[in-house]
Parts: C-alpha cells; sequence; structure tokens
C-alpha cells in the first residue's frame, strides 16, 4: 500500500505531525501500546504520542471499550445531557479545583475563549503572555515586550519584564504562562506568584500540555491560578478539552455552546481516562520508564563524545543538543533506529513505555550514538544550546543568570531565527 502525500493533497492547513528529511510527513498504519507501524511494516517506538495526548499508550483496551460502547449508542447520545457529562465535570472539579468547569474540543479554542472572558470581567485591555498557546493569531506579536493589536504582551517567561508590567496593574486583565519544567525550577514560580499576587492581577494557568503529565492534577501547587485550562492527558488523544476556575471571572462563558457539546464518544474517552489518570499510577510509571531511559542516554551520549543532554524528568524532557548540525544529525540517526522523537521540542512517553519497550529504545539510543560518535569532537554544549533548546520548547527564556542587556541580545538573537 503507497500512499501519496504531494503537491496535490487538497489540505488548505499544513498541519503539524512528524515529517521526514524532505519535509513529507511520515505515514503510520497503526498503534499498539508505544509502538507505531509505518508503510512498510517497521516499528517505531513512539516518544512524540500526538504531541502527548496519548498518555496511555496506543490503542488502550478500556479506552478503546470505553469509546465502541459510546459509538453504540450505549453511553449517552449527542442530542443532550448524559450521566457521562455530570461524572466528567465532577472528575474534573474534584482533581483540578475551581468553582465552575467548562468543555470544549481543543485547548486552544478553550484558551481564547477563557481569556476574553477575563479581559470582559476585568474591562482592561493588557494581557501578559509567555508560552505557546496553539495555532492562534490572537497570540503572535511581532515584537516581544511590546502589545499586539490584540493587547497581547509577551514577556518571554522574563521576571523582570513581568515586574516592570505589573508595576501598572491598572492596565493588566491577566497574565497567561504555559508553564514549563524542563527550563524553569521552583524559584521561577515562587516568585512569579509573589509578583502576580502583589499586583493582584489573576493567572491563567495554559496547562494544555502539562496538567495531569507529571501528577494527578495540574503540574504545580505554586501558581494557583485563577483560571486553568488542560487538554493533552485528558482524554488520551480524543479531542477535549477543560477549563476550569473562578465563577466571577467565567461569567461569560455561560452563553459557550458548540453542536457536538454532548458527543458520547469523547466524554467516554476522557471520563474513562480521567478516572485512571486521578489515581497519579500512569504518571509514576511513566516517570520510572523515562528516568531509566533518561539515565541510560545520558551515560551513551557521555561514553560516545555526543555533545547532547537532557532537560526535565522522566514524565516529559528535551534533548539539548550543541547545535543544530548535532541536532539534525542525531534526528536523523534516530529515525534510521524508528526512534519517533519530537524534533527539537519535548519528548512525552506514554504509559505503554515500560519493561521490555524501555529496553529496546536503549539498545536502540546505543546505536544511534556509536553512528554519531566521533563526527562533532570540537562541539560542545554552550549557554546558547541551552537557551536556544528552552525557546524552540517553551517560546521563551530559559531561568538562566543574566542581565537585562544579556536578556536583549538574547531574545534579538532568538527573535530573529
Amino acid at each position: 500500500m503507497t500512499i501519496d502525500i504531494g503537491a496535490r493533497n487538497p489540505l488548505a492547513q499544513e498541519p503539524t505531525c512528524p515529517r521526514d528529511a524532505d519535509g513529507r510527513p511520515r505515514v503510520f498504519v497503526e498503534g499498539a501500546g508505544a509502538y507505531l507501524t509505518d508503510l512498510t511494516g517497521r516499528q517505531w517506538i513512539d516518544f512524540d504520542n500526538a504531541r502527548g495526548s496519548v498518555v496511555l499508550g496506543h490503542g488502550d483496551e478500556e479506552i478503546a471499550e470505553a469509546i465502541a460502547q459510546a459509538a453504540r449508542g450505549r453511553s449517552g447520545v449527542g442530542t443532550s445531557w448524559s450521566p457521562m457529562l455530570d461524572d466528567l465535570t465532577g472528575q474534573l472539579r474534584q482533581v483540578f479545583g475551581g468553582d465552575v468547569v467548562g468543555l470544549y474540543r481543543t485547548g486552544t479554542a478553550a484558551l481564547r475563549s477563557v481569556t476574553c472572558a477575563v479581559r470582559e470581567i476585568r474591562d482592561r485591555s493588557i494581557v501578559l503572555s509567555a508560552g505557546y498557546h496553539g495555532y492562534d493569531p490572537m497570540w503572535h506579536c511581532e515584537e516581544p515586550f511590546t502589545p499586539n493589536r490584540h493587547g497581547i504582551v509577551e514577556f518571554l517567561f522574563d521576571l523582570d519584564v513581568l515586574a516592570e508590567w505589573l508595576s501598572r496593574p491598572a492596565q493588566v486583565a491577566a497574565v497567561v504562562i504555559s508553564p514549563d519544567h524542563m527550563h524553569l525550577g521552583d524559584r521561577w514560580y515562587a516568585e512569579f506568584s509573589r509578583l502576580t499576587r502583589a499586583a493582584d492581577v489573576p493567572v491563567i494557568a495554559d496547562e494544555v500540555k502539562v496538567g495531569l503529565r507529571y501528577r494527578a492534577g495540574l503540574s504545580t501547587q505554586l501558581l494557583d491560578p485563577a483560571v486553568w485550562i488542560v487538554a493533552k492527558c485528558l482524554a488520551n488523544g480524543s479531542p477535549v478539552a477543560a477549563v476550569g476556575g473562578d465563577a466571577d471571572l467565567l461569567t461569560p462563558l455561560r452563553d459557550v455552546s458548540f453542536t457536538s457539546y454532548f458527543e458520547p464518544t469523547t466524554l467516554a474517552a476522557a471520563t474513562a481516562t480521567l478516572r485512571r489518570m486521578a489515581t497519579g499510577g500512569p504518571q509514576r510509571s511513566i516517570r520510572a520508564a523515562g528516568e531509566s531511559f533518561i539515565t541510560h542516554t545520558r551515560s551513551a551520549f557521555a561514553s560516545t563524545g555526543v555533545p547532547i543532554d537532557i532537560a526535565g524528568n522522566g514524565n516529559l524532557f528535551q534533548f539539548v543538543c550543541a547545535d543544530s548540525e548535532v541536532q539534525d544529525a542525531f534526528h536523523a540517526a534516530a529515525a534510521a533506529e524508528g526512534l519517533l522523537f519530537f524534533e527539537g521540542d519535548n519528548q512525552t512517553p506514554s504509559a505503554a513505555f515500560a519493561g521490555a519497550v524501555v529496553e529496546d529504545a536503549c539498545g536502540r539510543i546505543d546505536r544511534v550514538c556509536r553512528a554519531l560518535a566521533g563526527r562533532f569532537a570540537d562541539r560542545e554544549i554552550t549557554e546558547h544550546s541551552w537557551y536556544a533548546s528552552a525557546w524552540g520548547a517553551m517560546d521563551g527564556l530559559a531561568d538562566r543568570p543574566r542581565t537585562r542587556q544579556q536578556t536583549l541580545a538574547i531574545v534579538e538573537r532568538l527573535w530573529a531565527d
């Protein structure tokens, strides 16, 4: 079987997905646990997992059965309310907290709706932003630290810039951040929270990527956000996002609805997935297996002289390459060994990445390192390597010591790229 993905493809979009060296989408015809099968029958180990959405693994039997029952009309209907909706909203409040919760199809749509709601209630024009918030022109800034036409100010996780804007709190409706735990530590979150509380400006936590990824709940308790959004780990790949928080700030959401609001297969996937994720068990399993792989891989990099380090932990991590040439060579060698990585970004193993799969992955990474051994003896990981890697994963600046002048120079260099 062949699939033609050429210039005549009628899609208006160019969707994000794993691609080969020529930019053509990789095609996979089957998924089972942590493995994918391509058109030739070759098996790959999946570290991308639909950008972290397939948190329990491909084809999980419990989730598949819940979806099948719903698809057969045995778990409610798309016409109106069902008991599953009550179950899901109850679970969401119990796991994440908040006075009220709401549902959307995507994290991007949920975040836009929430941000507009909070800005309307607070009647202030400026929204301070850090991190990636999805494919939405609202968040696109032509330059950092300055409001765009939607009133969004990109502060790039720089606390000095944040403090300057929060010194004029009467202008600021909210601060929206996508938490990162690979390049920002507890010190950063503690200072961020101190600044926002002192200014009495609400925080909107865009936890689309990291909610449920680390623990049974939001990724960090240091933020104490007024509003939260979660999505990727909520339904093992089915399209749903949830918001929750302060009832007054979210009052404008009362009129939000859409035709597929009660669609039963999505509710079934979310209810079944969240029930398991709420135990914290899958997160602990992912952490243990991921840490085993990271420890082995770091040792393999060191023993073969490959200038790559790893940021983060077993739940979510990133390869920090000395430069773009090393990165390209690494991903080419990894693809040759059937390791599907999210190139230049974070790796999100699923709960199916365990036992023999980890051993298989370690064997493959050993072969990757042997293929690269001796090729980059003159390269080393620098401060720029760390900043460039952070920029690729979090669209902002890693929390590393620097002066304001250094900040401006780093931003100028990375923004241009």
